[in-house]
């Protein structure tokens, strides 16, 4: 699948998360969804960041800045994700986080679905977006699923940090904690 496409399609399952979150009233509920939003953003960041980004910054004029840009929205989002995993759901510091969490993203999604995406999909030939999704998609069974807001969003980083983060996370998954 293209790169594109399937990062738009994890924009829509996340904002459907959002929507969930919104209709729910039970903490057990609000707790659940906070723990799959906490997942999908902090696996499709450090996709985005180890492989999009990079792609951005050679193929597009001003591709560089974009990055930089969506690394520090990807860095905003990784704070109040790790927030919302200390909180407890039925809190007012949990729904005031995670309102904060989605304001951040859908503005950021804005951007990427508005600026980004197209300046990639002119640039950048069908047949690489297409091995790129094939590659992403292989990437997201392994890349870190808990946010990791100390390591910075490049992309040297998150190869050199990223698989000893991911290890931490699928134990911390397996054993069921937060």
């Amino acid at each position: 699948m293209n790169v594109i496409q399937l990062l738009e399609n994890d924009h829509r399952e996340v904002d459907e998360l959002f929507r969930r979150v919104h209709l729910s009233e039970k903490p057990e509920t609000i707790d659940e969804l906070t723990k799959q939003i906490v997942h999908d953003l902090s696996v499709h960041a450090a996709v985005e960041e180890q492989f999009v980004y990079p792609l951005l910054r050679a193929k597009v004029d001003g591709g560089g800045a974009m990055a930089d840009e969506a690394i520090e929205e990807h860095q905003q989002a990784k704070r109040l994700l790790a927030d919302l995993e200390e909180l407890d759901a039925g809190s007012a510091d949990h729904a005031k986080a995670m309102e904060s969490l989605i304001e951040t993203i859908r503005h950021h999604v804005e951007e990427e679905e508005a600026d980004v995406f197209p300046k990639l999909r002119d640039e950048v030939g069908a047949s690489t977006l297409d091995s790129l999704g094939d590659l992403v998609e292989q990437a997201k069974k392994v890349v870190p699923t808990h946010p990791h807001p100390l390591v910075p969003g490049t992309a040297t980083a998150q190869l050199v940090a990223g698989p000893w983060a991911a290890t931490v996370d699928k134990v911390r998954d397996l054993l069921g904690g937060r």
